[in-house]
């Protein structure tokens, strides 16, 4: 597995009123994020649904890339940024894809 591709979904929801202090805390590693070694994609979206709910979809290119991604000083710094205001915990997903790319 550690040399496949990583898919990751994440999702978090945050308490109402706070979803512009999520936003400023996650855009804010989007560009560190994207120069790391081994990410292939990283992108941030915002629920049109639930304007409390956000997700991350990333792509790196093995396990290895995505374990030093969360060992990054910024990483840490966002959960500690966002601790409190989240209204659930954070749900990670791993996947690979089984489809050819579109």
């Amino acid at each position: 597995m550690s040399e496949e591709k990583i898919v990751l979904f994440a999702r978090l929801k945050v308490k109402k009123g706070t979803e512009d202090e999520l936003k400023r805390a996650a855009l804010a590693i989007v560009a560190d994020s994207r120069s790391e070694d081994g990410c292939l994609n990283y992108d941030f979206h915002q629920s049109l649904e639930d304007s409390t709910v956000f997700t991350w979809h990333e792509t790196w290119a093995n396990k290895s890339a995505l374990d030093a991604h969360f060992k990054m000083p910024y990483f840490a710094e966002l959960g500690a940024q966002v601790k409190d205001i989240t209204d659930e915990p954070l749900q990670l997903t791993l996947t690979k894809m089984v489809s050819e790319k579109a």
